[in-house]
């Protein structure tokens, strides 16, 4: 394998023991998560080197300090690296970094999903390391696709515009998504080292939360800035249409939907590692 690191990602403050484990100890880990013995197998010979921590995409998920502390507590005992995951950014989210930044140590990365994020690190915060996250990748993902639109599902990233607009931001790392419709082309022409997630990616979110509606009737049910109970850390739901066969399993958490990746995303996924073409793998801690 070309690529050194590995990244696990979490919301709360997880247990890392088994990370320093052996292999046999890994795998069982990989398994219990995600229940892909394949997998499990693949990621326990890969030693964990950072904690991706927070949510890409719900703003109540980002870390209250009291929560973030004692995450930076925990990756350093374990000996691992931090990374703090920030969703798309509301005035709330934005005051909360400005108290949350200032704990991190120097060099430590932010990956951001939103450019106001990304420029409020470039200018205010300029020990840290921005990182341009999936959701800024806006690679066509959805699942309902026919495999005819393999060819559009491209990630665009490494477009002159682009390229110019991570250069201002100071970005020197980015994040995405394995296309639906993978071959062993679709991480090529990356401008930056790249981290690619699995075994899910992102198709869409917003700002209702299914999950979080579950209590409520009427109108309430699909408000927005209601108080969150955290309902997606337990509930989760599978997507389904009647009798259509789509390319991958489809799971509605929070206010996200997710894909899995199918066998033959996998499969591009570990060639393009083996190619040398992925910097880091992030990894779900979580199950999803």
């Amino acid at each position: 394998m070309s690529f050194s690191e590995l990244a696990v990602t979490a919301t709360h403050a997880v247990d890392l023991a088994w990370a320093a484990g052996g292999p046999a100890e890994r795998e069982r880990h990989w398994l219990r998560i995600h229940g892909d013995a394949a997998l499990a197998a693949w990621l326990a010979g890969l030693q964990p080197t950072h904690l991706h921590f927070g949510s890409e995409f719900c703003e109540h998920l980002l870390p209250a300090e009291r929560v973030l502390r004692e995450a930076l507590r925990r990756v350093e005992e374990a000996g691992l690296r931090f990374v703090l995951l920030t969703p798309v950014a509301s005035p709330d989210v934005l005051a909360r970094l400005h108290g949350l930044l200032p704990m991190l140590p120097a060099g430590t990365e932010v990956v951001a999903n939103d450019w106001g994020v990304a420029h409020e690190l470039h200018t205010r915060f300029p020990a840290l390391l921005p990182v341009a996250g999936r959701v800024l990748c806006r690679m066509t993902k959805d699942p309902r696709l026919h495999p005819g639109w393999a060819g559009r599902c491209g990630h665009g990233l490494a477009a002159p515009t682009m390229r110019a607009l991570f250069e201002r931001l100071g970005i020197l790392r980015l994040e995405l998504d394995m296309p639906v419709f993978a071959d062993d082309g679709a991480l090529e022409g990356l401008p930056l080292p790249a981290g690619v997630h699995l075994p899910c990616v992102y198709v869409a979110k917003g700002r209702m939360c299914r999950a979080g509606g579950l209590s409520m009737k009427g109108p309430e049910r699909f408000a927005v800035g209601r108080r969150c109970r955290k309902e997606c850390l337990r509930v989760a739901a599978e997507a389904s249409r009647p009798g259509r066969d789509d390319a991958c399993r489809t799971i509605q958490l929070g206010n996200t939907l997710f894909s899995r990746h199918s066998d033959a995303m996998a499969q591009a996924l570990r060639r393009a590692a083996d190619a040398g073409r992925i910097a880091r793998l992030v990894v779900a801690g979580e199950p999803l």
